[in-house]
């Protein structure tokens, strides 16, 4: 075995697959037409499947409102299939379990539909 090949790493670092996940969910997301700035993705572990995967979830805020959101927004069962195609065809469903996304409220569903009329 030559030295360089010690330093080949096949699998996936456990601290990457929340920032691997984040990165695919934010593709999709600018794909169907939301820019970066308009949510905030976090991923994180949830729990463990009792083949040892862990579990991780996706928590989306949307940090800007406007029609743009509200259109993608409405094509969520689009946006989540896409996801899940994309991550079952990743390397990421060899090491972990994903179980969706998560939506954070706004503060008050008033101010939005004030700030889209």
């Amino acid at each position: 075995m030559r030295a360089d090949d010690q330093d080949i790493d096949s699998e996936m670092n456990p601290s990457s697959i929340p920032d691997d996940y984040k990165e695919l969910i934010a593709q999709c997301f600018c794909l169907m037409g939301l820019p970066a700035d308009q949510i905030s993705i976090q991923v994180r572990p949830v729990g463990v499947r009792s083949s040892g995967l862990e579990v991780y979830a996706a928590f989306i805020k949307v940090t800007r409102w406007d029609e743009a959101v509200i259109s993608v927004l409405s094509k969520m069962p689009l946006i989540e299939k896409k996801i899940d195609r994309l991550i079952k065809q990743s390397s990421m469903a060899r090491y972990s379990s994903f179980a969706g996304l998560w939506f954070r409220s706004p503060p008050s569903q008033d101010r939005i539909v004030i700030n889209m009329h």
